[in-house]
């Protein structure tokens, strides 16, 4: 075609510029691409401001992530929109114990011309390299379609360090309302638990205490603690799981919880050392631990310093009523925040009403969890520090929202 013929050059023009046209996206959409400048200064008491991680995620779910520099500031450059930050960050552990940061605003609106600069103070956790790795609560289904079977709960506790925790006893606690949908009347005026200014977390009816009078965690030990009968429930349901293991641990104490149905005698293999004992305080016509199968709010912990749990659990002079009703029905201790190792609270997929139990202080988010078809709820993998560690590392930021899923399978299924 000759260039120089004036109808052939306008028609090149033309098309040229219906190409032009179609590889421009923004079109239409003029803002689509435009992006400002937005900065996130850290405040609180941080022991390094540098290197912390601070994230920008958009009413669309997109994240953007930025590190700080010396002054505590992540600055972005992300498209105008509104945003929710989020800071999570967790110290090198130090003698088995280590710090987590955590932090968050929303509705933070970046605007073209604008430049927002965001103080986000950070809240300060200390927690053991003790944590809950898994709990398996929701049960499964039977084989011949009949319902379903949840007398076969059970809990992992793992040492999520490279260093040897000596702990002054254990104890496995829930608090209360038992599910998370149920009507919680521990709620102040300004909808805040009435309890999380006073430092504690109320154990509610009873909780479980290892023999040992020091119970030891080796580096990256995990301990599968059978919360219900410690014998294999295969024989009988193939969905559910084997807790006959010479190596596991199991809740039994007959004569305080007489149901034989929730704690049939545990296998021979597991030895009687490791049955963890209970101390009641609560309802004494309960024959079972009132452990939720849908949504508890489970966490762990040790006995106060010079107490043991037995001692512990007896003190009535440490009583804490549940909605404020001075009757045995109610009565709960109540356990310093500075002795919980571990919690994780868990909402009920099946259920829109949930309120929180447990204080920020001990999880500040929490893990939505569906029953009866064999599923749990794990932490994830920290894949940064598993890394570095050489060994798999699981997520602890005092967040069950971040650090937990929902496995569709729990992971003792098969084993």
């Amino acid at each position: 075609m000759n260039a120089s013929n004036p109808i052939a050059l306008l028609f090149i023009l033309a098309l040229l510029g219906v190409g032009l046209a179609s590889c421009d996206d923004s079109i239409g959409d003029p803002d689509q691409y435009l992006t400002q400048e937005l900065l996130v200064q850290l405040t609180g008491d941080l022991p390094a401001k540098q290197g912390i991680t601070v994230r920008a995620i958009d009413d669309k779910g997109m994240v953007y992530s930025q590190p700080t520099d010396a002054r505590g500031i992540a600055t972005f450059n992300v498209p105008v929109g509104i945003y929710d930050i989020t800071v999570s960050h967790v110290s090198t552990p130090d003698n088995g114990w280590r710090t987590v940061y955590n932090g968050s605003t929303s509705n933070v609106v970046v605007r073209q011309g604008a430049q927002p600069t965001v103080s986000l103070s950070l809240t300060t956790a200390t927690t053991s390299a003790i944590i809950i790795r898994e709990l398996y609560v929701g049960g499964c289904q039977r084989d011949d379609g009949s319902g379903w079977f949840y007398r076969d709960k059970y809990v992992i506790i793992a040492n999520n360090s490279s260093q040897r925790v000596v702990l002054p006893g254990l104890c496995l606690a829930i608090a209360t309302p038992y599910n998370s949908y149920g009507d919680n009347k521990n709620y102040d005026d300004q909808g805040h638990l009435n309890y999380e200014n006073e430092g504690f977390v109320p154990a509610a009816s009873s909780f479980w205490y290892f023999q040992d009078e020091e119970v030891v965690f080796e580096p990256w030990e995990q301990r599968v603690i059978a919360l219900n009968g410690a014998i294999d429930h295969t024989l009988t349901y193939s969905n559910s799981v084997n807790l006959a293991n010479p190596d596991y641990y199991c809740t039994y104490d007959i004569e305080r919880y007489s149901s034989t149905s929730a704690y049939p005698s545990p296998s021979e293999l597991i030895p009687t050392s490791h049955y963890l004992k209970a101390v009641r305080y609560g309802d004494q016509m309960e024959s079972a631990w009132p452990l939720s199968n849908t949504s508890p709010a489970f966490f762990i912990f040790t006995p106060p310093e010079g107490m043991t749990p037995l001692e512990f659990g007896n003190d009535a002079s440490n009583v804490w009523y549940d909605e404020g009703r001075a009757l045995p029905t109610f009565a709960c201790r109540k356990v310093p925040v500075e002795n919980i190792l571990d919690g994780v609270e868990v909402f009920s997929t099946a259920w829109e009403e949930a309120s929180k139990r447990l204080t920020a202080s001990v999880d500040v988010g929490a893990v939505y969890m569906t029953s009866r078809y064999g599923h749990s709820v794990e932490r994830r993998i920290d894949e940064q520090e598993s890394e570095r560690q050489g060994h798999p590392v699981y997520m602890d930021t005092n967040n069950s929202t971040v650090d937990f899923y929902e496995r569709e399978q729990c992971s003792l299924r098969g084993q």
